[in-house]
């Protein structure tokens, strides 16, 4: 017999490997609130979840392992199109503050610029 802790992490583990392949920029909060809400339901079910293991347990288990590498692969990737994300957002922040004051980024490096045109 399997205990339900063990079951009901695979359900979470499933359904957080199934929303994460939504990568849609429209739908990032709504996916980001139910990993967050998902991952501490996980946290909450570790406890549970402790030795000593039956032999139907740990084949279960072992079942359940190549399920955590995808998931951790797809919240790697997830965190890499957020940071891919920002850093597009603060390069667009700079450029168009250049655009707005394009002589803030002048170097003065004490050579005289003539201004008369």
């Amino acid at each position: 017999m399997i205990r339900e802790s063990l079951t009901e992490w695979k359900k979470v583990t499933e359904l957080l490997t199934r929303i994460l392949d939504v990568r849609e920029e429209e739908k990032r909060e709504s996916v980001i609130e139910q990993v967050d809400k998902l991952i501490m339901k996980r946290e909450e079910l570790q406890p549970a979840i402790q030795a000593p293991f039956t032999d139907e347990e740990q084949a279960f288990g072992e079942k359940l392992l190549p399920l955590e590498k995808i998931l951790q692969a797809k919240l790697k990737v997830y965190l890499k199109d957020i940071r891919l994300d920002i850093s597009e957002q603060q390069k667009k922040k700079v450029s168009v503050n250049a655009y707005m004051d394009p002589y803030n980024q002048v170097y003065r490096d004490g050579t005289f610029y003539d201004k008369k045109k």
